[in-house]
């Protein structure tokens, strides 16, 4: 683990299971001393800082949509008098970049939030160099479970099986679900990259019912603007209903339910 990666973690800003990811992301990019790195959607930087200390005199380009992200990240980048890092406003589907000026480009959780892959992975093949690496992690939420699909509703009937109804149709228009990882590597290999390594894991989420957690998990959003589960359920039941499908929740208190949560590891380099 890298010291950056080290410090974050204590600070509480990401947990291991995130260090583990950007560990990984970032060895599959093989970097070396010198090189031109991009990070598109730095965030708070855990890949942009633990990229820096492998590269040496090289360069770290992080790239995010959000301003005050890009405002944090420079803070956390002072107190740790980091240097070697430029700051760009940008997204995924237009690189604020020149042709060929990357030798390696790393994303941890980025192309699943974009509106147009096709047109995110073009522009990773226009900057990477010719022989420059490309490296990155992304939820598989399709193939992914969730309240409305790993538990037991059968307790309530009809209403019970109005809640698979109800997910069904939410996930088919949930941008967060489209990405396929079959599709994604086709679209690399299109675009130019070649050598393309993938592997599809899942480490599993386990969740212990609590009343706490229960509430945790109705209120929690996939992404900005993203409705919370309590939310879509207001809107598609009564509120007796909405009532009884919290109340079946906390019955649960105390048992484990684990969820699927596959993830692909992808690696590339430019041909």
């Amino acid at each position: 683990m890298t010291g950056w990666a080290e410090w974050l973690l204590a600070q509480g800003e990401v947990d291991a299971q995130m260090v583990a990811e950007a560990e990984r992301v970032l060895e599959a990019a093989a970097l070396r001393p010198g090189d031109t790195v991009l990070d598109v959607g730095a965030g708070l930087g855990l890949l942009t800082l633990a990229a820096l200390e492998r590269i040496g005199d090289g360069w770290v380009i992080a790239v995010d949509s959000s301003v005050g992200a890009l405002e944090e990240l420079l803070q956390l980048a002072h107190e740790a008098n980091a240097n070697g890092i430029m700051y760009l406003v940008g997204d995924a589907e237009v690189l604020p970049l020149p042709d060929a000026s990357i030798d390696a480009a790393v994303l941890r959780s980025v192309l699943v939030h974009v509106a147009d892959v096709d047109a995110a992975v073009g522009e990773l093949a226009r900057v990477v160099r010719p022989a420059g690496r490309l490296s990155l992690r992304e939820p598989l939420n399709r193939s992914s479970t969730y309240l409305s699909t790993a538990v037991d509703w059968s307790p309530l009937g009809g209403l019970g099986r109005r809640v698979g109804a109800v997910w069904e149709a939410f996930a088919a228009t949930d941008p967060l679900q489209r990405l396929d990882a079959n599709a994604l590597a086709e679209a690399f290999e299109a675009a130019g990259f070649a050598e393309l390594r993938c592997s599809v894991e899942d480490p599993g989420d386990e969740w212990l019912v609590t009343g706490e957690s229960v509430d945790a998990r109705l209120d929690a959003r996939g992404g900005p603007g993203h409705p919370t589960l309590r939310e879509r359920w207001q809107a598609a039941f009564a509120p007796d209903e909405l009532t009884a499908l919290v109340e079946h929740l906390r019955s649960l208190a105390g048992q484990t339910i684990t969820f699927r949560r596959p993830q692909l590891y992808l690696s590339a380099r430019r041909a």
